[in-house]
């Protein structure tokens, strides 16, 4: 089996020029049972707030969206005819996790990874969603690279430079690789993504994933890092969010250099019945020349992210959307694309 790293095939930052976005159209069975707080979703509701990320994001670059072929009505209704529709059979709407995770080589030339897939831990259906990362890398004329291990896009960030974000909450939770040692897994990762580096948090905040790295720390620059964090000692994610900051403060980048962290203060808001899981300003996009960021009705809160991304990406149009629909969903604005970078052949 080839190996990536080896054909010097390496993971772009996500500020990286791209080719297009990649979403999946929530089906009418969009699974209600991950977790219990997953079941407030309405696919209705929902729709119309996948679209205007579709419809947004196809204002900056090329927008390829799967969808089941018993919901094609649906999408044209909601879609701008700028979003190309692909025909698929599909379970879910997560293609961060699903869809394929894209590299470069030294060429520019295009490669896509096909990690496993098991639905989150074996929660739900999961058997369609298995095949769409093969399906986006036969779909760009990407050289096709099969990892053998569970992972999803939404676990892992890089900044371009050979450092790469994750969590042990999840990569090393029984559900995805218990065969396997986190020396193991690390080695798994830095020969598929090309990285050297890599900086384990402990935690992340929703329960549908395990703890993805996307909801609580980011790269928006080589060796500067986005991170959440509370200041509230009386939430329940006051402990977590800390010692994830404590980590990031003492951790170096793959150039030595310790890392520049950008503090972003989360909403104390809940949105979603009976459950504590934050809203997260962290799970946004950046598409060429422009960051989509869910924002959640929170006047204060809203207002600082805005400020801080702004900040970070002073050259990008910020465009805020409506974050609650898909929180309800069981994610963000980043959990719902996947970018493929620009390569040699566009």
């Amino acid at each position: 089996m080839e190996i990536p790293a080896h054909l010097h095939f390496k993971m772009p930052p996500e500020w990286a020029n791209h080719s297009c976005c990649w979403m999946q159209w929530p089906t009418d069975n969009f699974p209600s049972d991950v977790t219990s707080s997953w079941s407030n979703f309405d696919v209705d509701k929902g729709r119309i707030s996948w679209a205007e990320v579709a419809n947004t994001i196809s204002q900056f670059e090329d927008l390829k969206m799967i969808v089941h072929p018993d919901n094609i009505t649906s999408a044209k209704k909601l879609l701008s005819h700028r979003v190309k529709i692909f025909n698929l059979p599909i379970n879910d709407a997560w293609a961060r996790d699903s869809g394929a995770i894209f590299l470069l080589n030294n060429e520019q030339k295009l490669g896509g990874v096909d990690s496993d897939f098991n639905c989150w831990g074996y929660k739900t259906d999961f058997e369609l969603d298995d095949q769409v990362a093969n399906f986006m890398i036969k779909s760009s004329g990407a050289k096709y690279f099969k990892n053998n291990m569970v992972l999803e896009g939404g676990s892992i960030h890089v900044d371009g430079q050979g450092t790469m974000l994750t969590t042990e909450q999840c990569l090393l939770h029984e559900n995805r690789n218990p065969e396997l040692t986190k020396s193991e897994i690390e080695d798994n990762l830095k020969k598929t993504f090309g990285v050297t580096n890599i900086i384990w948090l402990k935690h992340g905040t929703d329960e549908g994933t395990d703890g993805h790295i996307d909801n609580v720390a980011c790269f928006s620059a080589p060796g500067t890092v986005i991170a959440m964090t509370c200041n509230d000692k009386h939430d329940p994610y006051y402990d977590r969010l800390n010692e994830n900051l404590e980590v990031l403060r003492t951790s170096i980048d793959s150039s030595g250099n310790r890392l520049k962290v950008i503090e972003l203060e989360m909403s104390y808001k809940r949105i979603i019945p009976k459950d504590d899981e934050p809203c997260s300003y962290i799970n946004f996009y950046i598409a060429n020349n422009a960051i989509v960021l869910p924002i959640f009705n929170d006047k204060k809160a809203d207002e600082n992210a805005k400020q801080i991304i702004q900040a970070e990406f002073p050259n990008r149009k910020l465009i805020c959307l409506d974050g609650t629909q898909i929180l309800l969903g069981g994610g963000g604005v980043h959990c719902i694309t996947q970018q493929q970078p620009r390569s040699q052949n566009g």
